[in-house]
């Protein structure tokens, strides 16, 4: 067993490898004001953002070459959180260390945040105006278009098998029909893509294992042919000779194993391998923490915020609950902020009754048109809910899961990527994924669309067959359908 001396002496090793890159080759400074600018520009969401950031780092900047940006890409559509943002990270990491990884993404998250503050202050004073009012439904009709063309896109990707279709349809019905969380359903799916993957693994074993023994045997009777034709020849051999006496006990054929494999003892190796020890220092009895001044300072400070008003600490509760709302959601968002979006309309609309759903609604569809990833729409609900604490809380705790991920898991490339446990997981979620942004389209169809307004039903209709067929950019059909729904509400259209 390890001393605690040598294990921390490998977490020291650990902590170096990831925060201390051997590739960084630039101060972190430089890659703030770029990301930045980043952030202030870059409209339309997912891929639109990450060919931004390939222009800006592979062909203007030459910071990495295209084999490291796709690097970069695979990383960070593997890991859960908004894929821009983990791509960000990742060229943050390889250039700057985890300074440049942190510097990267806040300088591209905040344009998106400062902005979207504006659009929710914006949205309080305009929301009880019947223009703005419409205006905002087209926006969110749009979004359910958006949606939906999103997700005919992946499923045309990633849909592959059978399998792959039953398993996407099986999410969303569970994400639809029954209060099966996100979380749950990412830890199915990705169980499911393991066992899948593991049968299919025994399954190729075996029919190697078939194939291996048929060339064995094969191989075993060509031997024992070619050995009874020489001893056949040389008993004929004996019999011509006369003059030598034929010994019967000469031609009896060999009793011994001579010229026959061994059986290698596969079974003997394996059955006589022992598990090792299990290290740590689970034995070791933990380290008796003394007393500190931060203690008596606590102690102190507790008192205190105790005699606060109500309306403070219901606040700060407030604060508290969004952010393991957000931790939890971006802890498993696989492919994009959309996919997130039925578990926080169920924990913000249903459960903590904090708004509306037509309200919730106009959050997602701010956070489209603003720049930067869609989970941004994070700092929509914190600002609804708590403020300016509410919402640098909420932000924070949406983008931070997929940040660490990325830092830790872009240490060590290789190994992440070539892990057939990682793999097999992620090839369960990525048919999954595809039902998570069926079921977000239907729980923002419901949110967005109503029988009061059957015009949405088309404008989402046309948002769906736009970013399918023209390719416009999100931010440009946005704003189009939300003209459209002004213009055909004010009786100025037909």
């Amino acid at each position: 067993m390890k001393s605690l001396g040598e294990i921390r002496e490998q977490v020291r090793e650990v902590a170096a490898e990831v925060f201390v890159l051997p590739e960084a080759r630039m101060d972190w400074r430089i890659l703030w004001p770029s990301f930045l600018k980043l952030g202030a520009t870059g409209f339309g969401g997912g891929m639109a953002v990450i060919s931004h950031i390939r222009r800006l780092v592979v062909h203007k900047n030459r910071w990495l070459s295209e084999e490291e940006f796709l690097d970069a890409v695979s990383l960070g559509q593997s890991l859960p959180g908004a894929n821009a943002a983990n791509v960000i990270a990742y060229i943050g990491l390889k250039l700057a260390g985890w300074r440049g990884a942190l510097a990267s993404v806040a300088g591209f998250v905040l344009p998106s945040f400062l902005l979207m503050i504006g659009l929710t202050v914006a949205h309080d004073h305009l929301q009880y105006f019947t223009d703005a009012r419409r205006v905002f439904q087209g926006f969110s009709a749009a979004v359910v278009g958006l949606i939906a063309a999103t997700t005919i896109k992946l499923g045309q990707t990633a849909m592959k098998r059978q399998w792959h279709l039953e398993l996407g349809a099986a999410v969303g019905f569970l994400l639809i029909f029954t209060s099966t969380s996100v979380a749950e359903v990412v830890l199915l799916a990705g169980i499911i893509g393991i066992f899948i993957h593991s049968w299919k693994s025994r399954a190729r074993q075996r029919v190697r294992q078939r194939f291996r023994k048929q060339r064995q045997a094969t191989a075993r009777a060509a031997v024992a042919e070619q050995q009874a034709r020489q001893h056949a020849a040389e008993v004929i051999a004996r019999v011509e000779d006369l003059s030598a006496p034929y010994d019967i006990e000469t031609s009896l054929p060999p009793t011994s194993d001579d010229g026959k494999p061994d059986p290698t003892p596969v079974a003997a190796e394996a059955g006589g391998q022992t598990t090792p020890e299990l290290e740590g220092s689970q034995g070791n009895p933990p380290d008796v923490a003394k007393p500190h001044s931060s203690t008596r300072a606590l102690s102190i400070a507790i008192p205190l915020i105790l005699i606060f008003t109500p309306l403070v600490i219901s606040k700060l509760i407030a604060v508290w609950q969004l952010v393991t709302i957000f931790l939890r959601v971006g802890s498993v968002t696989f492919g994009g902020g959309f996919v997130m979006i039925p578990q926080i309309e169920t924990d913000v609309v249903d459960v903590q009754r904090w708004m509306s759903h037509q309200t919730f609604a106009d959050g997602m569809a701010f956070g489209q048109i603003t720049p930067g990833p869609v989970m941004i729409t994070s700092t929509f609900i914190g600002y609804k809910v708590a403020g300016v604490a509410g919402a640098v809380a909420a932000t924070i705790a949406a983008f931070l899961p997929s940040f660490l991920m990325t830092v830790v898991a872009g240490a060590s490339l290789d190994r992440f990527r070539t892990n057939f446990q990682v793999q097999a997981f992620l090839s369960g979620i990525a048919p999954a994924v595809v039902g998570m942004l069926a079921a977000a389209g239907v729980s923002l169809a419901r949110s967005g669309l109503s029988a009061e307004n059957p015009l949405g039903y088309a404008i989402a209709t046309l948002a769906c067959l736009l970013m399918l067929r023209a390719k416009l950019n999100p931010v440009v059909i946005i704003f189009g359908c939300g003209l459209l729904q002004w213009i055909a509400s004010r009786g100025l259209f037909g």
